[in-house]
């Protein structure tokens, strides 16, 4: 007797035994089949025509997601279903593959003597398997449950891959393999293998989880819906909630008032969880609803990726959960001269930073996406975290021990990604559209008072980042957002050690006096403005280009007050001082000859506010694009001089010229819907009054839409329609 031969009495193949007795059980747990499984039609139909199932050859098929993705529940179905079918089901968790396969041999038809000669190393056990498998003459189908490493399918001698282990492609169009796993990287499981990502489930599927464990006592769809969403559609998570909240109603214990009973209660609780500052925590949430259970999904899934040599794997998450929760441009994450320089990536290399980031892709901790909108290929590629993931990453002790470490790093990771981003040129304003909610994250978490000390320079920096975020949402239309990243900042400047005086505060001063600006509070901003005007006077000197900007602000909240003359005078003075010091074709110093042309035009001297926008525009065409903001309003004033001298034809030329430079994507901007109410007054001046009256009509849909039925500027069209159509 020989180490790879069996013994000479196991025999030949034998009639498969399906039913004999074993040492543990390989039935598929179909208990746990306790309420619908909802969401996953599509993969089990798919699962069900797919090869193996009936069709033409036989397949392995990966259900693959991150932990609590509901994948062995989907195996289970699909198990449940087999049966039914008519086939023989196997169902192996791979902690306990080695007693399961034997079992599964054993229920195959192999002989005692042949299992325990296999089973003692004289020849391979998996061979032993898969020779009876390959043989069966009923259809099979074999499950593998959460082989989150798939090494333990393999051989001892090579890889999963080479199709000699546990797993192998069957031979017989009537077996089908089934595997569960954290795992979805393709190189994994080999050409031979079909991998089927279980993704979180939508609102409406996830609301019926809710509704199936909670009943409807807890509230009804609509909230049940509204839950899904906070809780990012995680099956695991949903159980949870519902489990948690069927108990609440179900238990014979008051649990007091303020106790958790409905769909609302439970999402508003997840709400602070998810936008709790980092020094505090919901204790009620973590322990007494049960999301401790996500927490240790979380840690087995980075515990996976440290024993596959990607160390900094934690770290690199947590730099991720320092950021908001809309999809963030991996590529501004994984800077590796950044990375390289902080103590906590020690050692991190930039082929180590792309193998950790698909290590998440590979165990469905993050999703990648494609930005369309984004031209940058830098800003355009992004990856979102699931909520409660990051929630319970922003909550381990060893990230808030190290808080100032991570904020000092990431300010640094997003104040080098603003390189090159200006963001008052509306060609960076996609990218802005990605990093902004992210820099309102880091900033708001860094200087609104924290426990932990303020290092100078990374306030230096995070300073810089909110100045240069607001600038981009006061660009963009969006002040009341600058206003609300701004105040606290500027309020707290004691927090982090600086007064209200010092260059950089009074910088974002200058920004939030430009938010009452925007909003249409010249009084608010005209007193913010001097009061800052005053300070940098003092600090800067009155000749430096930040005293003058603050100048041409104040000088344009007292043109919004109807104070031509007076902010004419100052204007001129400005526009002075900038010849000087920026130069009179600056961007900064165009800009304020537009507002002082304004301030002429005013006062009604039309053509000399005509000749004073033709050299401006001779400028602008000159030296910028046709499709920026400042263009369009100079276009827009030289349009108006031409109406005010009843040059009608020519003044809407020049409104729709101006308006066909205007990409789909800023067409809902103010700056646009004000050019195109100007070419409903050139139209009916001009004695147009049916173009006029669809104008107007379809400036107020947009004017509704965007700014609402009680806004001024909605009203002031809803009248102006009334007076023509009443005649």
């Amino acid at each position: 007797m020989t180490a790879d031969a069996p013994p000479e009495d196991a025999g030949g193949p034998r009639p498969p035994a399906y039913d004999r007795p074993g040492r543990v059980s390989v039935d598929p747990p179909l208990g746990r089949l306790d309420s619908p499984l909802r969401g996953r039609d599509d993969l089990l139909d798919e699962l069900m025509r797919a090869p193996g199932a009936g069709a033409d050859r036989a397949s392995v098929h990966v259900l693959w997601g991150m932990g609590g993705s509901g994948k062995s529940r989907v195996a289970l179905e699909i198990a449940r279903r087999a049966r039914a079918d008519g086939r023989v089901v196997w169902w192996v968790p791979a902690g306990r593959l080695n007693s399961g396969m034997r079992e599964v041999a054993s229920q195959l038809g192999a002989s005692e003597p042949q299992v325990d000669w296999a089973w003692a190393g004289m020849s391979s056990a998996p061979d032993l398997v898969w020779h009876y498998l390959d043989q069966a003459t009923q259809p099979w189908l074999l499950v593998f449950d959460s082989a989150d490493e798939p090494t333990v399918l393999g051989p001892a001698d090579g890889v999963l891959a080479d199709g000699t282990g546990w797993l192998r492609r069957p031979a017989t169009k009537d077996g089908m393999v089934l595997v569960t796993t954290r795992d979805g990287n393709p190189a994994t499981w080999g050409t031979w293998s079909t991998l089927h990502q279980v993704p979180a489930l939508d609102a409406e599927a996830g609301a019926q989880v809710l509704l199936d464990r909670a009943g409807t006592q807890a509230g009804g769809l609509t909230d049940a819906r509204e839950l899904a969403r906070e809780l990012g559609g995680l099956p695991l998570t949903l159980q949870v909630a519902g489990n948690y909240l069927r108990s609440v109603h179900a238990s014979p214990v008051w649990r007091g008032s303020s106790a958790i009973t409905t769909f609302a209660e439970y999402g508003a609780a997840v709400r602070r969880r998810l936008h709790a500052p980092l020094d505090v925590t919901d204790v009620d949430l973590d322990e007494s609803l049960g999301l401790e259970i996500v927490r240790y999904n979380y840690d087995i899934s980075l515990d996976l990726l440290a024993r596959r040599g990607l160390p900094h794997s934690r770290p690199l998450l947590n730099v991720l959960a320092c950021l908001g929760l809309s999809p963030v441009p991996y590529e501004v994450v994984r800077n590796p001269a950044v990375l390289a320089g902080s103590p906590l990536f020690k050692g991190f290399t930039a082929p180590e930073s792309v193998k950790t980031l698909e290590g998440f892709g590979d165990l469905a901790l993050v999703d990648f996406d494609v930005r369309q909108d984004v031209r940058d290929p830098t800003f355009a590629h992004v990856l979102s975290m699931q909520p409660m993931v990051r929630a319970m990453v922003r909550d381990r002790d060893e990230f808030r021990e190290q808080i100032a470490d991570y904020h000092g790093l990431v300010v640094k990771l997003l104040l080098a990604a603003t390189e090159g981003q200006d963001p008052d040129d509306g060609e960076s304003w996609p990218n802005w559209n990605v990093l902004a909610p992210h820099v309102v994250e880091v900033v708001r978490g860094y200087l609104v008072p924290q426990r932990h000390k303020h290092d100078p320079e990374t306030v230096r920096r995070a300073l810089e980042l909110t100045r240069l975020a607001a600038r981009y949402l006061i660009a963009n239309g969006l002040p009341g957002s600058a206003f609300d990243l701004l105040e606290p900042v500027v309020r707290d400047c004691a927090a982090y050690d600086h007064d209200r005086d010092h260059p950089q505060v009074l910088a974002l001063r200058h920004e939030l006096g430009r938010t009452w600006l925007e909003r249409n509070q010249s009084e608010m901003a005209d007193r913010m403005l001097s009061d800052v005007i005053t300070a940098r006077t003092r600090v800067l000197g009155s000749g430096d280009a930040d005293t003058l900007d603050s100048r041409h602000r104040f000088a344009t909240a007292i043109l919004a007050q109807r104070r031509w003359s007076e902010a004419e005078a100052e204007l001129r003075q400005i526009v002075a001082a900038e010849d000087q010091v920026r130069g009179p074709e600056h961007w900064d110093t165009m800009f304020m000859r537009h507002s002082l042309a304004l301030a002429v035009l005013a006062q009604d001297r039309v053509p000399e506010a005509e000749a004073m926008m033709h050299t401006l525009l001779e400028v602008y065409y000159r030296r910028w694009p046709l499709n920026q903001p400042e263009t369009w309003q100079a276009r827009h004033t030289l349009a108006r001089c031409m109406q005010a001298q009843g040059r009608l034809v020519e003044a809407e030329a020049e409104l729709r010229a101006t308006l066909a430079t205007v990409e789909p994507r800023y067409a809902d901007r103010s700056e646009v819907l004000a050019i195109r109410a100007t070419l409903a007054v050139v139209l009916l001046l001009d004695g147009r009054v049916d173009p006029a009256i669809e104008a107007f009509d379809e400036l107020l849909a947009d004017r509704r839409r965007l700014l609402g039925d009680t806004h001024l500027d909605t009203l002031q069209i809803e009248h102006a329609l009334r007076r023509l159509r009443s005649g």
